[in-house]
């Protein structure tokens, strides 16, 4: 039987003691986080545990108090240090049994070389349903008890996302009553947090549908969302819009590479090249990464201390000057060739990587403005 949206929370696990130490980044629990939301599971919380049996088995008794569904990610490896299934069974109460069925599988997979650690993958409970892992030696879980759901997926992340999407998501739909997250998103370039806040007032205050902003190298992100009517957030788009004015770059999937190029391919230029100084090279990073496609300027190429020696339709200049003591700097952006940009000065905020990164979007965003007018 499935149970209402109002009961239907979830949490994150990410398990290891590599994520604690920083020695990698957690990548699993931001995309699940993602998922959760669309799939219309509240996120209750996420929480990262270090390789330990008993620490790992207080997380999922906490977990499965409050919440009816938690998620995990980690710790399914077959050495010594792979614990979440122990921690778990000791969580449930329950005893671990080796899987004649995933016994095989592992030995069919791994062959004659397998080492006897491996069974250790192969380990269930008498609540557990496994879950197919076909581009891992690691079987996932499917653990339910007292209406609580636990997932044990692997921290390899291409094996969680694909047993995410083939495994778990179905279960998961068939055993609730999902209403997924609606999302519109309005991107701005030049505009800072409170700068926004104050231009749209009231319309960021409403329950629900729910407002949020938010700072990014390319600019403050306006996001409006609700599990209601999604033709709720078309009209509050539509209004930020009018109010932000030429703030405003893009919605939803629009990027500012995107626009940029788009409105120089609609200028008549067909190729750009970059030159830039100051940046570290943090501009041809951005469009060397951007995928080419009909309807934008393509990208020819870029030079750091001169400019590059290619044919291209026109030149985008971009000087970044130091920092003036107060986390802000002086940028530099022109245009030459078959479009043009008069030489323009624009102001940007940030100190590291972060800095070099908004002075390559600020050089994007003054040419789509410049070109829009």
């Amino acid at each position: 039987m499935s149970e209402p949206l109002s009961t239907t929370n979830a949490e994150i696990l990410s398990i290891g003691n590599e994520i604690l130490l920083g020695e990698i980044i957690d990548t699993n629990a931001a995309f699940l986080a993602g998922e959760l939301g669309r799939l219309g599971l509240a996120l209750h919380d996420v929480r990262e545990l270090p390789d330990d049996r008993g620490r790992i088995a207080s997380a999922f008794t906490e977990a499965r108090e409050l919440v009816e569904v938690v998620i995990a990610t980690g710790g399914l490896g077959p050495t010594h240090d792979d614990l979440t299934r122990e921690g778990l069974a000791d969580a449930l109460g329950e005893q671990l049994a080796l899987d004649p069925r995933l016994k095989a599988g592992l030995r069919a997979r791994m062959g004659g070389t397998m080492p006897e650690s491996n069974l250790r993958q192969a380990m269930v409970t008498p609540s557990v349903q496994p879950l197919a892992n076909p581009i891992g030696s690691a079987p996932g879980w499917w653990a339910e008890r007292d209406g609580r759901i636990v997932v044990l997926m692997p921290g390899v992340p291409s094996e969680m996302r694909r047993m995410w999407a083939e495994q778990v998501v179905p279960r998961l739909t068939a055993r609730f009553a999902l209403r997924p997250l609606h999302v519109r998103t309005v991107k701005t370039f030049g505009i800072g947090e409170s700068a926004v806040a104050a231009t749209l007032g009231a319309l960021l205050t409403s329950v629900d549908p729910d407002a949020g902003i938010y700072a990014r190298d390319d600019g403050v992100h306006l996001r409006f969302s609700t599990r209601g009517d999604a033709a709720a957030l078309d009209g509050l788009v539509a209004e930020a819009r009018a109010l932000l004015g030429a703030g405003v770059y893009g919605t939803d999937g629009q990027t500012l590479p995107h626009v940029a190029l788009s409105s120089l391919r609609a200028a008549g230029v067909g190729s750009l090249a970059t030159h830039e100084s100051g940046t570290d090279g943090a501009l041809l990073s951005i469009l060397a990464a951007f995928p080419a496609s009909d309807g934008l300027a393509r990208f020819v190429g870029g030079g750091l201390m001169a400019p590059p020696q290619v044919s291209a339709d026109a030149l985008l200049s971009v000087s970044l000057a130091p920092e003036d003591g107060h986390g802000r700097s002086q940028v530099s952006v022109a245009l030459t060739g078959a479009a043009s940009v008069p030489p323009r000065e624009v102001r940007i905020h940030g100190s590291g990587p972060q800095r070099l990164r908004r002075a390559a979007f600020a050089a994007l965003d003054v040419v789509r403005r410049e070109l829009a007018r």
